[in-house]
């Protein structure tokens, strides 16, 4: 089919086929991703703008299968404001992630109208959210042991990661940013930076053999995308306790990585950690 916005690639290990759907840099770069078995659908978040999030729908269609359930991973707007595309559909997450996102809904989709003042349809008028809670660990998806990983204080308080270990894919979602500035803008429940929970976690994942690697934002990759991903969140913390803000600190990464998208990525972080003063 003809897709104007959203790209797709593929990762096959049969009997399942994992639809990496992607927004363009207008949408954040942000994926979606379709866990497909030989009978139903299981969706990973649902991107951010109204177009990309129609398409993403449109796509589903046209696999012929029925979309059992909707997982959103985390709160960050870009992985379930496009939900609205999706009413009356099962949508669950874990009990944390639906009430951050209960808690602060409205705001996120008001800041996200100001960033598309041109574009009136960009954000949708209705608000669906996740109403299904679920519990990390194993289920049976139409013969698919998937299993439900819950991550704390990374890059967002609680992270759903998605392992499905026979066919040794991990859907690890925003704690994997390939090819793209991360957003690192949060802290933990002690003020702390994110960056040693987070490097911890993706040290966890190294050596469980996995075989293909799907992130939040960006193309599918293998494990050889970890270390990597290790070494942006280091190289960060190490600009942010030699003491560079806000245009240094964005031009000293933006330097050590240069051919990188997503550079609202490193304004959002920034903004964030050390001018953002919560309500």
């Amino acid at each position: 089919m003809n897709l104007e916005f959203i790209t797709v690639k593929k990762v096959e290990s049969r009997p399942v086929t994992i639809h990496c759907v992607q927004a363009p840099e207008s949408g954040e770069i942000a994926n979606a991703q379709i866990i497909e078995t030989p009978n139903k659908l299981l969706l990973i978040d649902t991107l951010l703008l109204k177009p990309h999030a129609d398409e993403l729908r449109t796509y589903i269609e046209s696999l012929g299968k029925p979309l059992e359930r909707i997982l959103i991973t985390h709160h960050h707007p870009d992985h379930w404001i496009g939900a609205a595309s999706f009413e009356g559909a099962h949508i669950a997450a874990f009990p944390q992630v639906i009430g951050i996102i209960n808690a602060m809904a409205d705001y996120f989709l008001n800041f996200h109208r100001t960033m598309h003042p041109d574009q009136p349809d960009a954000i949708p008028t209705n608000k669906v959210l996740p109403t299904e809670a679920v519990e990390e660990g194993a289920f049976d998806f139409d013969g698919v042991t998937i299993n439900l990983i819950k991550v704390y204080e990374t890059e967002c308080p609680v992270n759903m990661v998605v392992e499905l270990p026979e066919q040794k894919i991990l859907l690890v979602q925003d704690l994997v940013y390939h090819n793209c500035y991360g957003y690192f803008g949060e802290r933990t429940q002690s003020g702390d930076y994110c960056f040693d929970n987070w490097i911890a976690a993706l040290k966890s994942f190294e050596p469980k053999g996995y075989e293909h690697v799907v992130p939040g934002h960006g193309d599918p990759t293998d494990p050889s995308v970890f270390p990597i991903m290790i070494g942006y969140l280091t190289f960060a913390k190490q600009k942010i306790a030699e003491g560079l803000r806000g245009d240094d600190l964005r031009n000293s990464i933006m330097a050590e990585y240069p051919n990188y998208g997503l550079t609202m990525a490193l304004w959002m972080s920034d903004f964030m950690l050390f001018t953002f003063k919560p309500q």
